[in-house]
């Protein structure tokens, strides 16, 4: 019987307010259960992707009273609490400030105004314990245990200390040395994506051919088995794949990344300490869609391998930077077989820069390393091999792990445009058709694929 108002900001920022009206009010510490989930999946999604936004929801304000309870992101935290906290007062001015708040709790004054949408919903994860704490002292394998293969045929995975430990206020887990980011599967976001490739690969039938490269992410792959089995509303990612498969056009070509990736998954595909894949990771999604498309891959032997020691990734700093956490991770990145390649990367300004497609990070600061691939998050980088001689062109949308991949697929195209599209304006359809894109590639990973934010903002650039 309760209902929620959710006004959000434009997906580049945390700024919201949510009204909710309880049914009763014996609901009342259910909906701030429920408010404070909420808070905790906001802050998930932008400290992988908008991590100069966590601050707003480190300092969310929650308020309480009757039967409502009102949620309020915003840089101006503190006069949101003052006017919330004196809704009732109609005498109460602001410090500073001639206006009164009013009976109707009206919000004059404050600086975090929230653009766009309203009725927004973000996508749930099942709350779960948080486990037992593993052993406090370092562990330093680099792999869990592995040995045979499991029900499904592939490698089996085992952890050591067969228990996870949550971290507090985060979606991270930590099984033995190795953090975990977890990723559920929300269909509302799952239908809106599908809605949105299907749109479209419609409004570029004959004339572009549609890729659909869902990334699975370590939660999926390299998840211990033990883990995945008694871990509370596990979601396999390989059925979650085939129910995107299941819900896309026909005239998509679906890519299972998953299914190229299980056989190796013993393998140092995903970092420990951070929410991305290694090189090899992205070498096998390269190699998944290379059989769909009808190519030969070019083998890794082929190819240069850079290496990058001491990195400590995103799930390090959130940690708290956990020593359980160590060693370090190593980024392995491969250079593209033509050696003649080159890059271009623009930002939101449109002013373009040189770039290697794989650069040398090693003097980078530890938590930058995975910038070695192809830039790292621009709105847009344009891809050129003078080795590739038939005019193909390709447009990629992509976010973070998509950086990975390119390096790859640049060997296979006279032309590449890769979009991320958090960061790109524009019409994808009119963009593809205005450069003559053979091929169309959605590689975007599946967590991002169930998250409304993001999905949100991919919406921005398929009206």
């Amino acid at each position: 019987g309760s209902k929620v108002q959710l006004y959000l900001g434009s997906g580049y920022y945390a700024d919201e307010v949510a009204l909710i009206t309880l049914g009763q009010k014996q609901d009342a510490a259910a909906g701030k259960s429920s408010a404070q989930e909420h808070i905790a999946q906001l802050r998930a999604q932008f400290v992988s992707y908008i991590p100069e936004e966590v601050g707003k929801i480190d300092k969310a304000v929650i308020w309480e009273g009757g039967n409502y309870i009102i949620v309020c992101i915003t840089a101006d935290y503190a006069n949101a609490k003052l006017i919330l906290d004196h809704a009732s007062d109609p005498n109460y001015k602001l410090p500073g400030s001639s206006a009164s708040t009013g009976t109707t709790g009206a919000t004059q004054g404050t600086t975090g105004s929230t653009q766009g949408t309203t009725g927004s919903t973000q996508g749930t994860t099942p709350s779960v314990p948080t486990g037992t704490t593993v052993p406090s002292q370092p562990s330093i394998s680099t792999n869990p245990t592995t040995g045979g293969s499991n029900s499904d045929g592939y490698p089996a995975l085992l952890s050591q200390s067969g228990t996870w430990y949550r971290y507090p206020d985060t979606y991270l887990i930590r099984v033995d040395n190795a953090a975990y980011e977890i990723c559920g599967f929300n269909m509302d976001s799952v239908n809106n994506y599908v809605a949105l490739v299907n749109k479209a690969t419609q409004a570029l039938k004959g004339q572009t051919t549609v890729y659909s490269i869902p990334i699975p992410t370590a939660f999926g792959v390299t998840l211990p088995d033990d883990i995945q089995a008694k871990y509370p509303g596990y979601v396999n990612q390989g059925d979650s794949t085939q129910t995107l498969f299941s819900l896309l056009s026909a005239d998509v070509q679906k890519v299972n990344v998953y299914e190229n990736m299980m056989p190796h998954r013993d393998e140092y595909l995903y970092f420990r300490t951070d929410h991305h894949w290694n090189g090899k990771g992205a070498y096998y999604a390269y190699e998944a869609f290379c059989d769909i498309k009808g190519i030969t891959p070019y083998t890794m032997t082929q190819r240069e391998e850079m290496r990058f020691d001491q990195f400590y990734g995103l799930h390090y700093t959130v940690s708290g930077k956990d020593n359980n956490l160590m060693p370090a991770d190593t980024v392995y990145a491969y250079k593209p077989v033509s050696s003649g390649a080159t890059m271009v990367f623009y930002d939101k300004n449109g002013k373009g820069t040189n770039w290697p497609i794989i650069n040398d990070v090693t003097n980078y600061d530890k938590g930058g390393k995975y910038g070695t691939f192809a830039g790292g998050d621009n709105p847009l980088t344009v891809f050129t091999n003078p080795e590739v001689t038939d005019g193909s062109v390709c447009v990629v949308v992509k976010e973070s792990f998509g950086n990975a991949l390119m390096p790859f697929l640049v060997d296979h195209y006279s032309t590449i445009y890769e979009i991320d599209y958090r960061y790109w304006t524009g019409d994808l359809v009119a963009y593809t058709k205005q450069v003559g894109a053979e091929d169309l590639i959605f590689a975007n990973n599946i967590q991002m694929i169930g998250t409304s934010l993001l999905v949100g903002k991919l919406g921005k650039i398929i009206p």
